[in-house]
């Protein structure tokens, strides 16, 4: 069997519902998330300048908002299963996030599992969150923030599966060899006649994978 890396997106995907949207709405302002959020529909903002904007209302002591997301955070069924297969095959499993490591690491931590992350990071100050990015600015392919480098820098280690929602999944889905898609994500692919697998769960794309070794 070959190598093969499992890239798998946070928010949305791993979570059943968008964690950065919900925290947003929750704890920052209601308004400056729909005007922001308009802004990407339209192609006015990219999805950095929407994030930053996003959390600067944000306020809440981190601990606060962590412990919210511990009692209401839901995980799409199968996630761990899915981890345990591919470390028995010997997969590479990393989740990679627009979110915040300060933000992710609980909730795997919650349901026990333990898996290499690329996201970024967030201060929470009381005068308003502030987002350390990751990833650079002016990918070569879509010129935003993006995940392709990461999706680029993985490849090179054997077959390359992507498994997203969303916006910010886009442009390293289409570097991927396989792609696991759904709602947003799963529209703009087949908008562009890109080849990917629909799923709603994790035990769905664990059959995919298991039907292509």
């Amino acid at each position: 069997m070959g190598a093969r890396t499992l890239v798998v997106d946070f928010d949305g995907t791993i979570t059943e519902d968008d964690l950065l949207d919900t925290i947003a709405i929750e704890f920052g302002d209601p308004d400056v998330y729909r005007e922001v959020d308009a802004g990407l529909d339209s192609g006015r903002l990219n999805l950095r300048e929407v994030i930053t904007r996003e959390f600067e209302p944000v306020r809440r002591a981190l601990e606060e908002v962590v412990a919210w997301e511990l009692e209401q955070v839901r995980i799409r069924p199968g996630f761990r299963e899915l981890v345990e297969l591919s470390s028995e095959r010997g997969w590479r499993f990393v989740v990679v996030s627009s979110g915040f490591h300060e933000l992710i690491e609980p909730i795997l931590e919650r349901e026990g599992v333990d898996v290499e992350i690329r996201a970024n990071r967030v201060d929470p100050r009381p005068d308003g969150w502030r987002v350390h990015w990751s990833y650079g600015d002016d990918c070569g392919s879509c010129g935003e923030s993006c995940k392709r480098a990461v999706a680029e820098e993985l490849s090179g280690e054997g077959e390359l599966v992507y498994v997203g929602d969303g916006y910010s999944d886009r442009c390293a889905a289409e570097r991927a060899d396989r792609v696991f898609a759904t709602r947003g994500l799963a529209l703009y692919l087949e908008e562009r006649g890109i080849p990917y697998v629909p799923f709603e769960d994790f035990f769905d794309v664990a059959r995919g994978l298991n039907g292509h070794p």
